[in-house]
C-alpha cells in the first residue's frame, strides 16, 4: 500500500511535488553508487537538472522559477525520500538565490545567462583562504572544506574571505564566485552518512576572480560586516536541507512498510507475520504519525519564511519560532527513524539494505550545527523573555 502523505497542496505546488515524486525510483536506484563513489551519480544529477530542481530558487529575472519556500520544501522532501544526498544537494543549490541577489548584474549574467539550471555550491564561511586585490579583480588562495556537491558544481560561492595586502590582513572581507573545477578537489569526505553529497575540500592557488563576480562586505565599527544576506535568508537555506532529512525519514517509512507488507516474520514469537502483532501495528502507526508531524513542522516554518520574504522583514521572535519548528521537524523525523529501525530488525542493517542508508544519511545530516536543538531552544526562550543577545549569530 502507498505511504504517500497528502497535504492538500495548492495545484501549482502539487505539480512540482508530483514532478519530484516521479524521480524517486531513479534516485533510489542510484543511491548506493552515489554513496560508494562519494559523489552523486551522473544519472541523478542530470535528472534533477532536467526536471528543473536546480533552478527552484533562481530569481525569475535570471530565468529561474523563484518558487516559494513551501513549494521548495515539499519538493525537496520528495527528492530526499528517494535519496537523502540528492535532496541535500538540491537544497544546497538554493545558494543561487543569495548569489543572484548580491552579486553585480554583470556577474549574475555570466553565471545564469547561459542557463539558470546551474548547480551552485557554497562554503559556510569556515575556511583558511585569503584574497589579494589585483588589477580587475582578486586572487584567492586557500582551502575551502566540506563543499557539498563540489565535483558536480558549476559555480561556487567563496564567502567572507579576508583581504590581505603585502601579506598582512586589511580587515576587509570579500565574497567571490568561481567555478570549483578551477581548483583542486581533495577527497576528504570520509564520514558515516551523506556520502553521496561528495562534500569534499577544494583548494585554489592564486585563482583570479574578476570584479564582476565579487561581493564587497564593508566593515562598520558597530555593526560589523555589511552587504550580507538577511538572517532569515540563512535560516531558509538551512530549512531546505531539513526538508531533505524529513524526506529521508519518509523513505525509511516506505522501506519498512514494504518489508511488512511482504510478510516480514516476527521471529521467535507466535505471530507468523509482524503485522499480525497489535504492537507492531501500533509502532507502525506511531512512526507514520511522527513522519507526518515532521512534515507539518516543516511546512509551518516554510509558510513563516514565505510571509517574511513577501513583507521584506522577519522579527527575531518569528525567526526563533521558525527555527524551533525546523529542529522539531528533525526531532519528529528522528523519533520515526528509531521506531522504523526497530520494525525493520537486524536485516535492515545489512550493508546492502536501503534502510541503513536512510538512517546513516539522516543521522549525519541532522547533526549539522544549523540544526542544534539546544541552541534553538535557548534562542527561543531568550526571545520570549527579551534577553539579549541572541545565541546564534546567523539565524
Amino acid at each position: 500500500m502507498s505511504t504517500d502523505l497528502e497535504f492538500r497542496y495548492e495545484p501549482e505546488v502539487q505539480q512540482v511535488v508530483d514532478r519530484a515524486r516521479a524521480l524517486v525510483p531513479l534516485l533510489r536506484e542510484h543511491s548506493a553508487r552515489s554513496e560508494r563513489d562519494r559523489k552523486l551519480a551522473d544519472e541523478s544529477v542530470e535528472a534533477l537538472r532536467a526536471a528543473g530542481f536546480f533552478r527552484m530558487s533562481v530569481p525569475r529575472a535570471h530565468g529561474g522559477d523563484q518558487l516559494s519556500i513551501r513549494t521548495q520544501a515539499a519538493a525537496l522532501a520528495e527528492i530526499g525520500r528517494g535519496c537523502a544526498s540528492a535532496g541535500w544537494l538540491a537544497a544546497i543549490t538554493g545558494a543561487a538565490e543569495t548569489l543572484a541577489n548580491l552579486i553585480p548584474e554583470k556577474g549574475a549574467k555570466e553565471i545564469f545567462g547561459p542557463s539558470p539550471d546551474v548547480f551552485v555550491c557554497a562554503n559556510g564561511g569556515h575556511h583558511s583562504a585569503t584574497a589579494t586585490r589585483v588589477d580587475g579583480g582578486y586572487r584567492v588562495t586557500g582551502r575551502f572544506p566540506t563543499i557539498s556537491g563540489v565535483e558536480i558544481g558549476d559555480w561556487m560561492i567563496l564567502p567572507f574571505i579576508p583581504l590581505v595586502a603585502d601579506g598582512e590582513p586589511t580587515g576587509a572581507l570579500i565574497s567571490l564566485a568561481a567555478p570549483p573545477k578551477e581548483g583542486v578537489v581533495h577527497h576528504t569526505w570520509n564520514v558515516a552518512g551523506m556520502l553521496g553529497t561528495g562534500s569534499h575540500t577544494v583548494e585554489f592557488d592564486g585563482l583570479f576572480v574578476p570584479e564582476s563576480r565579487s561581493i564587497d562586505h564593508p566593515i562598520d565599527p558597530e555593526l560589523g560586516p555589511l552587504n550580507l544576506p538577511k538572517l532569515e535568508t540563512f535560516a531558509a537555506v538551512a530549512h531546505r536541507t531539513i526538508a531533505a532529512l524529513v524526506g529521508a525519514s519518509h523513505g525509511a517509512l516506505d522501506t519498512v512498510r514494504a518489508m511488512l507488507d511482504k510478510g516480514k516474520p516476527l521471529v521467535d514469537t507466535v505471530y507468523e507475520s509482524s503485522l499480525d502483532s497489535p504492537i507492531v501495528r501500533q509502532w507502525l502507526a506511531e512512526a507514520t504519525h511522527d513522519v507526518d508531524t515532521a512534515y507539518h513542522y516543516l511546512l509551518a516554518s516554510a509558510d513563516m519564511f514565505d510571509v517574511a520574504f513577501e513583507e521584506g522583514t522577519m522579527s527575531r521572535g518569528d525567526r526563533t519560532r521558525a527555527r524551533l519548528h525546523m529542529t522539531s521537524a528533525v526531532q519528529s523525523a528522528r523519533q520515526a527513524m528509531g521506531k522504523l529501525l526497530d520494525l525493520g530488525g537486524t536485516s535492515g542493517f545489512a550493508s546492502s539494505h536501503p534502510l541503513q542508508r536512510y538512517w546513516r544519511d539522516f543521522e549525519t545530516g541532522s547533526h549539522h550545527i544549523h540544526f542544534n536543538r539546544l541552541v534553538s531552544w535557548e534562542d527561543y526562550s531568550r526571545s520570549l523573555l527579551g534577553i539579549e543577545p541572541a545565541v546564534s549569530v546567523i539565524h
